[in-house]
């Protein structure tokens, strides 16, 4: 949350004599705290801050503990010493702020100087040596030595004679944790990595503080190719925690256990090795000129060396599994085979991400260090079934041939871009793969996906769906058109979610629409939710990006943090007051995150809501007939609330009714009988009138002449502000069923939610029947056609449930008819 400091001066800015980077918090900080380090509200913990709050113009805080995860301001004095003694101090005079209690520790992990002179010190918390999962952070330093910003999420700890004893061993985290996942044939090693299980103490944040935990990592390739994170409570052995990093990166590396950086370099095992320039025909890109290199008079391989001496090198997997695979090789150094096509895509495509990342930002591959690049093309998830993905594995990229009808071969320039970057992600602020930290790592592939391919705002257009045209994996200008949110309150998952592949852990691949909407508006500009956004080009948006993700971002990034780490990368490179900064603030404002500007981008801060409106007419047949159902609905996109002014309404009283639905398809009120005219109000944006008859008698019906919407601004189409607002009639009963004789049941027909959802495959549909009778449950594309019919006949009061196979990826509808009511809800489908 975002919180203004206002009010008298805190004491001033004092200093202590710390010289180790690495922080020991002491008792004086601990005593400081007043109290429990556990909770305290944002105000109780800033109160105590070394640091004088009316110099800090940014503070956003952790909802539950009220630990800062952002701060900008003057923070501290200047100083000559080095960064890791700078922040040490920072964070030891302000223990009580953030919770820290002595005896722990907060371990320098990397000190970066950027372009600008600005230093960014990364620290990992500890508590009693422990590492805290997501315990991340970055102390930010200005020219002159003071800590100008603070980045991150370090957790409250809990006293030592609260913190638990393992009982588990680490050999025991390893079994139970193949036994949650299920783990059927381990991933041996190769000349790229050493997939070595590995279990370690963690202490893992959950809903009730940090449990201890081993975080277990393991790699597999069947039934199909995952690298596990499992968390495996340390007392109990009970699987906490999982998900698999595969789509994006293999587990990051803990600073605590000592290892090499897998997949850096390797040699070169061959007679001899000769740069040389040929070219290829490729499946999306034409005839392109390729760097090679020569192994002999007569073979030449997809190898080069020509930008970084680790090399660029692309190989195949033949249709199987086996990682990394064998060289692709030509005799005359002109790549024409269409066996090739695939690879000759993606070792193109790897040298123009290199050349973009090296060109655009100063880095020198993934590490910044020249690392070598390596890919692997034609592969299949298992023996005889095609690969509908492709995956950052820790070490190298994987792409799959495809089925021919989701996708062909997954070689596209923006997906070897969207995969390279999940590279430079990982070795960075190390995005955790789930809730939105995960998100917004899809995000960030995404974002520098279409900065590399220029040419559109989608993702994998070129391969995804060959037999439809015009459509795309995922669209950044418009995310809903692929079945993504692109505003904060439509996203998946807003309550609790324990991360799991049957909600794609919580929804990675699908709220990432709403921070790639954000990048999409500043770099185009545009109005959306009243909030105009001046448009930046893509050039400076690219640069806001990177530097956000490098310098700012942490595992724990929400999109709050995100939002936040923007606006300050956007003011170190081009001021506080510029249109850059008003842009990116607007942005965020736009999709839901954060308010807006009245910068120098022509940004517009959201007024004060209010409704408007509009002429329209909406009428059932006159008189309607018996055992009628059919709807009307207004929609008004961008709008919070929408209502419907019924000027007339007649119908049988108790026996017909009209159901008003949101735009979910949930009944929200109903009303029968003769009435007087009244307004009926949804939340959201789309509002429908269903009306439904029994078997005998009819009326008059209904006409509808005005509606309305609640929005901080006339929405597309117009509309005129309205003197009064609206107040909704009083809902008669809702559980009036038409063809029987009682108006109301003891229990209601009602469609639940559809699980999981996103889904990858099958889905379980169900329902519950308030009585006995025929229902009806069918599934719908964007296009309104049936495409599955999971029901026509009858079914028997209570739950039911019904199995969904796999479906394309895409949006749907499942559709339940039974009980004289229609009830829909929306379907995603992720691949």
């Amino acid at each position: 949350m975002d919180l203004a400091l206002r009010g008298t001066p805190r004491r001033p800015l004092r200093r202590a004599a710390l010289a180790s980077p690495t922080l020991r918090v002491v008792a004086a900080a601990l005593a400081l705290t007043g109290g429990s380090a556990l909770a305290q509200t944002p105000a109780q913990r800033l109160d105590r801050a070394a640091f004088d709050a009316e110099t800090v113009s940014v503070v956003q805080t952790d909802a539950a503990t009220g630990v800062p995860t952002f701060l900008a301001g003057r923070l501290s004095a200047p100083s000559s010493d080095t960064p890791g003694a700078v922040s040490a101090r920072f964070l030891a005079d302000n223990a009580a702020v953030f919770g820290l209690r002595s005896g722990d520790d907060v371990i320098t992990r990397s000190v970066d100087r950027d372009d600008l002179g600005l230093t960014h010190v990364r620290v990992q918390q500890t508590i009693g040596g422990v590492p805290v999962f997501g315990g991340d952070a970055v102390v930010h330093l200005d020219r002159t030595g003071a800590v100008y910003a603070f980045s991150g999420h370090l957790r409250p700890a809990p006293d030592a004679a609260a913190r638990p004893q393992a009982l588990l061993s680490a050999d025991a985290a390893l079994a139970a944790a193949r036994a949650d996942v299920g783990v059927t044939e381990e991933r041996a090693a190769d000349e790229l990595s050493d997939w070595t299980p590995d279990a370690h103490l963690v202490y893992l944040p959950t809903g009730d503080g940090l449990a201890l935990a081993y975080h277990v990592r393991l790699y597999q390739d069947a039934p199909f190719p995952a690298n596990w994170n499992v968390f495996v409570d340390a007392v109990t052995g009970a699987a906490i925690e999982r998900w698999n990093a595969i789509h994006t990166v293999a587990p990051a590396l803990s600073p605590f256990v000592a290892a090499a950086p897998a997949g850096e370099a390797f040699p070169f095992m061959g007679a001899m090795m000769t740069p040389a320039t040929g070219s290829g025909t490729s499946l999306y890109s034409g005839t392109v000129t390729l760097s090679t290199d020569r192994v002999s008079s007569t073979s030449y391989r997809l190898y080069d060396t020509s930008r970084i001496s680790a090399g660029i090198r692309t190989r195949s997997a033949n249709l199987g599994t086996s990682l990394p695979g064998s060289d692709i090789t030509d005799s005359d150094n002109n790549f024409t085979s269409t066996t090739n096509r695939a690879g000759i895509d993606a070792h193109w495509g790897a040298a123009k991400v290199y050349d973009y990342y090296l060109g655009t930002h100063n880095r020198n591959s993934y590490n910044n260090a020249g690392a070598a690049l390596n890919s692997t093309v034609q592969y299949r998830q298992q023996s005889g079934v095609r690969y509908n993905n492709a995956f950052w594995n820790g070490a190298q990229m994987v792409y799959g041939d495809g089925d021919g009808t989701t996708f062909t071969a997954l070689v596209d320039l923006d997906i070897c871009a969207h995969e390279l970057t999940h590279a430079v992600t990982e070795r960075t602020a190390g995005l955790v793969y789930n809730r939105e930290p995960g998100a917004l790592n899809e995000s960030v592939s995404d974002i520098f996906a279409v900065m590399v391919d220029r040419d559109d705002w989608t993702v994998g257009e070129k391969s995804y769906t060959p037999g439809t045209s015009g459509d795309a994996l995922r669209s950044l200008s418009n995310p809903t058109v692929e079945g993504q949110p692109d505003t904060y309150a439509n996203r998946l998952y807003q309550g609790s979610c324990t991360p799991s592949s049957t909600n794609d852990y919580c929804g990675v691949h699908t709220n990432s629409g709403i921070p790639n909407h954000a990048a999409y508006l500043m770099a185009a500009g545009g109005t959306k939710g009243g909030v105009t956004v001046g448009s930046i080009g893509r050039g400076d948006t690219e640069r806001i990006w990177y530097r956000a993700l490098t310098s700012y971002f942490t595992s724990s990034t929400d999109f709050a943090g995100a939002r936040a780490g923007t606006i300050q990368a956007a003011t170190d490179l081009f001021g506080s007051g510029s249109a850059q900064v008003a842009s990116v603030t607007n942005a965020w404002a736009a999709v839901g995150v954060g308010s807006g500007s009245t910068g120098g981008g022509g940004g517009t801060p959201p007024a004060t809501a209010q409704w408007y409106y509009e002429a329209r007419t909406y009428q059932s047949p006159h008189n309607y007939p018996n055992n009628y159902n059919a709807s009307n609905t207004y929609t008004k996109a961008g709008a919070q609330r929408v209502a419907m002014y019924f000027e007339q309404f007649s119908t049988e009283a108790n026996y017909d009714y009209v159901y008003i639905r949101d735009a979910s398809g949930t009944a929200t009120a109903s009303y029968t009988g003769n009435k007087a005219a009244f307004w009926a109000i949804v939340d959201g944006a789309s509002i429908t009138a269903n009306l439904v008859s029994d078997y005998s008698v009819t009326a008059y019906g209904y006409r509808v002449t005005q509606v309305a919407y609640y929005s901080t601004s006339a929405l597309i189409a117009g509309g005129t502000p309205m003197g009064i607002a609206p107040t909704a009639a009083p809902s008669d009963a809702l559980l009036g069923i038409a063809g029987s004789a009682v108006a109301a049941k003891s229990a209601e027909t009602l469609l639940l939610p559809a699980r999981p959802n996103p889904t990858r495959g099958a889905t379980t549909v169900a329902f519950t029947m308030g009585e006995a009778g025929p229902a009806r449950v069918t599934v719908v594309d964007v296009l309104g056609r049936e495409v599955a019919v999971l029901l026509d006949g009858s079914a028997e009061a209570g739950p039911q449930e019904l199995t969904l196979g796999a479906l394309p990826a895409g949006t749907y509808r499942v559709v339940l008819d039974a009980s004289g009511t229609r009830q829909t809800q929306a379907l995603t489908v992720v691949r």
